[in-house]
This record gives C-alpha cells, sequence and structure tokens, in this order.
C-alpha cells in the first residue's frame, strides 16, 4: 500500500484558523493529533518539504530514525483513513487538492493592504469573522505564523476601514475596526481608526470614551499615554480629551 496519495480528492478543505478542521467531500473526519500536524505544517509552509525536515520538525526530542518511522506512520494511517491529500515521492512531501481556509484569507489580506476595491470589501467579513491560527496550539512553527497572520490582518483590517470611511460606509468601518482591536488592544493605530469612523459619523461621545479608554489602557499597561498623533486627531474635532 502507498504511503502517499495516487489520486487527487475533489473539495478537501482544511481550515488552520480557530480549531483544526478536515473536510472530504461529504463528511468531517476526525484524526489523530499527529496526523493533523503533519497536514497543518504542510499547509503553512505551501510548498514541497523534505521528509526529513518534516519528521525533524515534528518530532524534535526523537532520532531521526525514529522520526522518519513516525512519519511514515502517520502516512500511512491518512492514508487508510481514505485522507489522500499527501503527494511526493521518497524526498518531498506536499499537499494537493487541498483548499485551505489561511491561503484565502492570506490573499485577500493581501489584497486589501494592497488596494482595496470593492470586490474583496464585500468579502471583509470573512476577514473580520476568523480566528488566530490554531490558537490552542504551541509549536515553534505555528506560533511564527500566527503572529505574521495576526500582523497582516490588522494591517488589512485598518486599510479596509480607510477605504469604507471614504467610501462611507461608517457601520462597516466601525465593525472593521473594531475587529482589530479586539485582536490587539494596545494598537494604537486601530483606535484612531475607530476614533475616525466615530467622528465620520458625528458620534464625537464615541470616539472621546474610545480616547480615553485606550488612555487608561495604556497607563496601566506602560504608564505611557496616547501619541501626539491621536491627541491631535480628538482636538481637530473637539478641542481636546
Amino acid at each position: 500500500m502507498p504511503l502517499v496519495a495516487e489520486t487527487e480528492p475533489d473539495n478537501a478543505k482544511l481550515t488552520l484558523t480557530g480549531e483544526f478542521e478536515l473536510i472530504l467531500p461529504g463528511r468531517r473526519l476526525a484524526i489523530p493529533h499527529s496526523a493533523e500536524r503533519v497536514l497543518a505544517y504542510l499547509a503553512l509552509a505551501n510548498r514541497p518539504i523534505a521528509r526529513s525536515h518534516l519528521a525533524g520538525a515534528l518530532w524534535l526530542d526523537s532520532s531521526d530514525q525514529h522520526a522518519a518511522g513516525n512519519l511514515r506512520t502517520v502516512l500511512w494511517r491518512l492514508h487508510r483513513a481514505g485522507v489522500n491529500v499527501v503527494y511526493g515521492g521518497e524526498d518531498r512531501l506536499e499537499l494537493r487538492g487541498v483548499v485551505v481556509d489561511l491561503n484565502l484569507l492570506l490573499d485577500l489580506a493581501r489584497r486589501l493592504v494592497r488596494q482595496p476595491d470593492p470586490d474583496d470589501l464585500t468579502r471583509l467579513p470573512l476577514l473580520i469573522g476568523c480566528g488566530d491560527v490554531l490558537p490552542a496550539w504551541d509549536e515553534e512553527w505555528v506560533v511564527a505564523d500566527r503572529e505574521w497572520f495576526r500582523l497582516i490582518r490588522l494591517e488589512a483590517l485598518e486599510r479596509a476601514v480607510s477605504a469604507l470611511i471614504d467610501e462611507r460606509r461608517l457601520g462597516e468601518a466601525v465593525i472593521a475596526a473594531m475587529a482589530a482591536i479586539k485582536s490587539d488592544p494596545l494598537r494604537e493605530s486601530a483606535r484612531r481608526m475607530l476614533m475616525k469612523a466615530y467622528l465620520a459619523e458625528g458620534n464625537i461621545g464615541d470616539a472621546i470614551r474610545c480616547y480615553r479608554s485606550y488612555r487608561m489602557l495604556l497607563q496601566a499597561e506602560f504608564g505611557v499615554r496616547p501619541t501626539a498623533a491621536m491627541d491631535a486627531l480628538l482636538r481637530s474635532w473637539c478641542g481636546g480629551g
């Protein structure tokens, strides 16, 4: 029995934001965590990976021989369960025929950072509603990708807020700014975008409350005040905070 797939599946879906989830055509599939780790690593890499590198990264405390054996066992179990999404030969492995939610979200975020357009703004709820990358996993290779996605998502949300304010879609702008703040409460640029959305709505009181709550948070956490840019934004509308 081969250790990797011989034919590609149709419409397999892998979710990495929030909880790990693998959906094959017509069924959700529960697989051992060791198999989840193999699929997640290949999905995050998004390119062919040497077997030795994959085994070494996933079984750090094992000898090379033992790690390679663990990988062969996982691949055999995936194939036996009908999870035929791992392809390769004796040297490298990769995922094929799998739609990975993180890749779609990253593509959307990159487009929003470059230049938000109407089509991408209609897909913004996908970015607003998604979770962190495998938040319950603490492997170093997951943590690095989690932080990368968090940062590019924040940049994308802020760019989207600016575009939505320009289009006078102010309620949507508030929601997007609040999503950014939820992801990083200490990020001043997200707070400023929320204030701009409130001020564009004419909700000066909400903007002042946003400023004051952030000022108290900064004082409690670091003993500092917001930057001059945030102070100037508030003064430009109401003469001070």
